[in-house]
């Protein structure tokens, strides 16, 4: 299933008492009957804002995703707010005095400006992607603005914090997830063959047929193996894994579910003893040759992966390939023969 952007809100401290789910904007909490009784809070992809009062003002607070069992928001949340802008590559430019004037500094990550030359000289900036959040002090401490995508701020005197930025923070986005789909119409044939892997010769010289009370019974590997192999331009981040559902399994029934984990062996292979028995009746005068067939094909079907960063989807194609011995068949030949 893919994640959904949501928060999960708490009555009480450690993810306690009554609790509700939202996964858009709540201008007053009130209405929801959950004003002001706000204690733990669960983020699930893109960050949100907290606020005081109704209406998304006053003091606020901005959770990022995880588990957040306490918060400096307590009993006093009021509003809700979903961060829609994508968080991906962010990048801001501040301006050391108003109207973008001055001396200017790009910034694309978290930055402590006590380390730089712009330390409570910010007048003015203008964002070009991203959500950030400019504070008073180091550390992310103190009071702090908001600066979303597009944003152009003339002069801080409007937000009472002209000359006082000493840390900006860009929000960060959600984990990655991702759906697979096997496009199973697409299926292209590599290679296919059959293998003889035993055999067996019955010879009848009398005039009746002839029924062996033994058995041939011999127990023969079944395999599947798997890989995935995402295309060269993948945007997909090292460690990320998904299922991929409906792959074949070793009774060759596409049912199995492999895991594909980004930059480790993305394959595996299954592997079953399969025991055949074949009671044995030879007609007169005949010659007959039982061969035990293990069919063997290799197989790559195209694999759609469905990618939600925050707001944003994103489409990609990968491969699934399969390799697989796992139909064992008996081919019987008979054959007559003259008598001694």
């Amino acid at each position: 299933m893919m994640t959904m952007n949501t928060i999960t809100v708490y009555e009480h401290p450690n993810f306690q008492g009554l609790r509700r789910t939202y996964r858009a904007d709540v201008p007053n909490l009130a209405d929801e009957n959950f004003g002001d009784c706000i204690s733990s809070m669960k983020v699930v992809g893109q960050p949100w804002l907290i606020y005081e009062h109704p209406n998304y003002q006053g003091w606020c607070i901005a959770l990022e995703e995880g588990d957040h069992p306490a918060t400096e928001i307590n009993d006093k949340a009021s509003s809700l707010k979903l961060i829609t802008e994508d968080l991906t590559n962010p990048k801001i430019t501040v301006y050391e005095h108003p109207n973008a004037s001055g001396n200017q500094t790009v910034l694309t990550q978290e930055t402590n400006l006590i380390f730089g030359n712009m330390n409570d000289k910010i007048s003015s900036h203008r964002v070009q992607k991203g959500t950030w959040l400019l504070y008073e002090h180091p550390n992310r401490g103190g009071r702090f603005i908001v600066a979303k995508t597009g944003e152009y701020l003339a002069n801080y005197c409007d937000v009472g914090l002209n000359d006082q930025v000493s840390h900006v923070y860009p929000l960060r986005p959600g984990k990655e997830s991702v759906i697979a789909t096997l496009l199973w119409d697409k299926k292209k044939i590599e290679s296919e063959k059959n293998i003889q892997v035993d055999q067996y010769v019955y010879i009848n010289n009398t005039d009746i047929e002839q029924e062996y009370t033994a058995t041939s019974c011999k127990e023969y590997e079944k395999y599947v193996s798997h890989s995935f192999e995402f295309s060269n331009e993948t945007s997909i981040k090292v460690g990320l894994s998904f299922a991929l559902k409906g792959v074949v399994n070793i009774e060759a029934e596409a049912s199995n579910t492999f895991k594909v984990k980004k930059d480790q062996a993305e394959s595996f292979t299954t592997r079953k003893k399969a025991e055949l028995s074949l009671p044995v009746k030879v007609p007169p005068r005949t010659k007959t040759t039982i061969s035990f067939m293990c069919k063997e094909i290799m197989f790559s079907v195209p694999v759609e992966l469905k990618i939600l960063r925050g707001i944003k989807t994103v489409i990609e194609y990968g491969t699934y390939h399969c390799e697989s011995g796992t139909d064992i068949s008996i081919d019987l030949q008979s054959d007559t023969i003259g008598k001694l």
